[in-house]
């Protein structure tokens, strides 16, 4: 009895023994091209005849498929149920529309109806999932829209084979691989001025939802580049995203997941608003996520009233309306309708657009953006936050327009592109200790970026115009107070340095200072922790505390 609780225990915690791996329902064509590839994540053998997917949404049940008998699924194999026109098809179940083309749920059921997986895709068409059927999906739902184009067929598909946390978020818009594993290798640390391609051909290690990216010359016109520009800081040919047709468009770079990530290019910013009202361009590059086939703009702005955006993860987020253009740091997290921005840059042309640096990074619990300034070092105008859900996930590059003519459109342009992973780190550790006026919080604004003149450190929901502590030290420690503090009062360091601020009348301070550009500084840890002068706590010492926050310096 222990044996088979702490099985089932160790099966829920990596999830469905057989999941939906990757999956299609909509093309461009006729719909003939649809599949659901299944993928057994054990190391046995399961025997999966009579299993079905089946399908549902508000109105209830849809088509249901069941698989055929005398099927074995070996361990770490693929199954694949579609049309006949599907690569590696095991089973042909229908010629054409086998499942919806939105806001539908798919769940993998055995031979005794029991769900043993389960997903909702296009939840931006629905209103709620509140009222459906509450085994029909699981966390979050996948947000965008999908439809697999010709000649460049995608699909939604596990970031990695098996993966599943229960979240949409687990599914990404990649390559249509069916039968075939989801894994990509690694390719960071990847750089590319883009001067060895040949214009208006494709970049290779990127694939696009509706065409792919291609090498321009910035300053002279041609079938991909209908607007000359000058030449980048870097010289020579550049990379330019969108869908020459137009309407929206998303690539996405070919490497393994990634969390912790820096992007870094030259980006070309045409900061004149558009000329006639309601007319938009926006573009963004994306991490820890994925974006739908049409790239449905967002709308951090508000005025656009579009909830249909497929956007996950983080990105550094162009817009250009009218009234204006501004580059924003949003947090999408797993899509479902909502999105925080964590900073905005207002972009004036003739002032701060042109060609920029832009640098793109997550790392622990942190997202910033740093434009402007030299490339490669902490220069600039930077905006950061906390990441509400860091997760492993993708790269993308997205464009779409709503202008009149295409010729005078800016698609995202690119020059000397580096990705690689990121070497900073920023992490809370510790449990924080109570005043009288709530729990100290501490955070990092930006986060250990050598070369920065901007590095801070700040406190919130600290006693109003109070007095605050902080503590600087180079190593994690826990040295408990004692009975003069609170109960349960811990130092996390060793203190190397101590300073006092004054608390605003909203509870806030803060403390600041240079990092030097030095590449010794690369992986060294510190730590910071506040301590909040609190004279209502009935105790010799009344300090309540923060938790402690480790940063690691990096480029």
């Amino acid at each position: 009895m222990l044996s088979s609780l702490l099985m089932a225990a160790m099966m829920q915690g990596a999830g469905a023994p057989v999941v939906i791996n990757e999956f299609s329902y909509d093309d461009s064509s006729t719909d003939d091209r649809e599949f659901v590839e299944l993928y057994n994540a054990t190391k046995s053998s399961i025997d999966i005849s009579g299993w079905k997917i089946d399908s549902s949404d508000a109105n209830g049940a849809n088509k249901a498929y069941t698989v055929k008998a005398g099927t074995k699924l070996a361990a770490g194999a693929f199954y694949v149920m579609g049309s006949a026109k599907v690569p590696n098809v095991h089973q042909v179940i229908g010629t054409t529309n086998l499942w919806e083309n939105s806001d539908e749920s798919l769940t993998l059921r055995d031979a005794k109806g029991k769900s043993i997986d389960t997903l909702v895709y296009e939840g931006n068409k629905t209103p709620s999932t509140a009222t459906w059927n509450k085994g029909l999906f699981e966390k979050v739902a996948i947000w965008g829209n999908f439809a697999s184009i010709d000649k460049h067929e995608t699909s939604w598909s596990r970031i990695r084979d098996g993966l599943d946390t229960g979240d949409g978020r687990d599914f990404h818009l990649m390559r249509s691989t069916p039968g075939k594993t989801n894994n990509v290798k690694s390719v960071l640390p990847f750089t590319d001025n883009f001067d060895k391609g040949t214009i208006d051909a494709p970049h290779k290690s990127f694939y696009g939802s509706f065409d792919d990216c291609h090498y321009i010359d910035p300053t002279l016109t041609g079938k991909k580049n209908l607007k000359l520009i000058p030449a980048s800081p870097a010289g020579g040919k550049a990379l330019i995203f969108w869908d020459s047709t137009g309407g929206g468009n998303a690539n996405f770079f070919a490497t393994a997941a990634i969390k912790d990530v820096v992007i870094e290019c030259w980006v070309y910013l045409d900061g004149t608003p558009e000329p006639i009202q309601g007319q938009s361009e926006t573009w963004s590059i994306g991490v820890q996520g994925t974006t739908g086939t049409f790239y449905n703009i967002p709308d951090p702005s508000g005025k656009l009233t579009f909830k249909a955006n497929g956007n996950t993860g983080i990105t550094a987020t162009y817009q250009v309306l009218d009234s204006g253009a501004t580059l924003y740091l949003i947090d999408h997290g797993n899509g479902g309708g909502t999105l925080k921005v964590l900073g905005q840059i207002a972009i004036t042309a003739g002032k701060n657009d042109g060609w920029q640096r832009l640098r793109l990074e997550t790392a622990g619990e942190y997202a910033s953006l740093r434009f402007g300034g030299t490339y490669g070092d902490g220069g600039g105008t930077s905006v950061s936050g906390r990441i509400s859900d860091p997760v492993e996930g993708g790269i993308y590059f997205a464009y779409r327009e709503f202008v009149s003519l295409n010729s005078g459109a800016r698609p995202l342009t690119i020059d000397r592109l580096s990705i690689r992973a990121s070497k900073l780190q920023a992490v809370h550790f510790g449990t924080a200790v109570k005043t009288t006026h709530g729990t100290p919080v501490i955070d990092v604004d930006p986060h250990g970026l050598i070369g920065t003149d901007d590095f801070r450190i700040h406190g919130s929901s600290l006693v109003p115009g109070g007095t605050s502590v902080y503590i600087l030290g180079g190593d994690r420690k826990a040295f408990s107070l004692g009975a003069q503090f609170p109960t349960g009062s811990t130092l996390y360091t060793t203190p190397g340095f101590i300073f006092l601020t004054s608390n605003s009348i909203k509870g806030k301070s803060a403390i600041g200072f240079d990092v030097p550009n030095s590449s010794g500084l690369i992986g060294t840890k510190v730590v910071f922790q506040i301590f909040d002068h609190d004279a209502a706590l009935k105790v010799p010492a009344p300090f309540g505390h923060s938790k402690a926050i480790e940063a690691t310096f990096g480029l």
